[in-house]
């Protein structure tokens, strides 16, 4: 007797990958929710081991399930599954640890622009600058849901605030009286953490 989709969702190791790649590259998300099912136990520990946080390896994993989504008309296509996801999830995070390479020479060059002389920035402030961006990732996921999409598509996505506006179906002051709220609301998360005043300056020039 064949397994009903819900049997299969509760159990992804019952089903035949094969039979849900049409359906999944057609856009049914029940089919898609089976590989993500699959795969995420065994991306997570693969990631982990590369990632400096469980947070950092939880984005990974979802870039790598949203690139897999936007790529679904591929999914017939693919010979091997498994080694497909992998390659985009180290592709993902090849790419975050390129950004974070990119940012931290940013970060240098904030430093030595701000100090006397051009000074370059100690192994101190190096750590500091890691955990000033630890603080803003959590004081950014403690933010009301849409006042923290609205800062994510801003930041992250690049979205100007009428393009934000436009998408949320909001008028442009919202948005900007949201990112204005939420900036507030990060400097005083990461003053209350005891960060110094010079780093949160470079920061927020750099990045908020």
């Amino acid at each position: 007797m064949a397994k009903s989709r819900d049997e299969l969702l509760s159990k992804p190791s019952l089903y035949n990958e094969q039979d849900l790649l049409q359906p999944a590259s057609e856009g049914d998300e029940r089919s898609f929710a089976l590989i993500y099912k699959r795969y995420y136990p065994q991306l997570r520990p693969f990631i982990l081991k590369y990632a400096d946080s469980a947070l950092e390896a939880e984005e990974i994993i979802q870039e790598t399930f949203i690139r897999v989504w936007l790529s679904r008309e591929k999914l017939t296509e693919i010979e091997n599954l498994h080694a497909w996801i992998f390659k985009i999830a180290s592709n993902e995070y090849l790419s975050a640890l390129r950004k974070k390479l990119k940012d931290r020479e940013r970060m240098g060059a904030l430093i030595r622009n701000n100090r006397p002389g051009g000074a370059e920035a100690s192994p101190f402030d190096l750590v500091n600058i890691e955990e000033i961006r630890q603080a803003v990732k959590e004081a950014v996921a403690s933010l009301p849901a849409q006042r923290r999409r609205i800062y994510q598509m801003s930041r992250d996505e690049g979205l100007k605030i009428t393009e934000i506006a436009e998408r949320l179906s909001i008028s442009p002051q919202t948005v900007k009286n949201a990112l204005t709220a939420c900036l507030r609301y990060i400097r005083e998360y990461l003053s209350a953490a005891g960060h110094s005043f010079l780093l949160l300056c470079c920061f927020f020039q750099g990045y908020l």
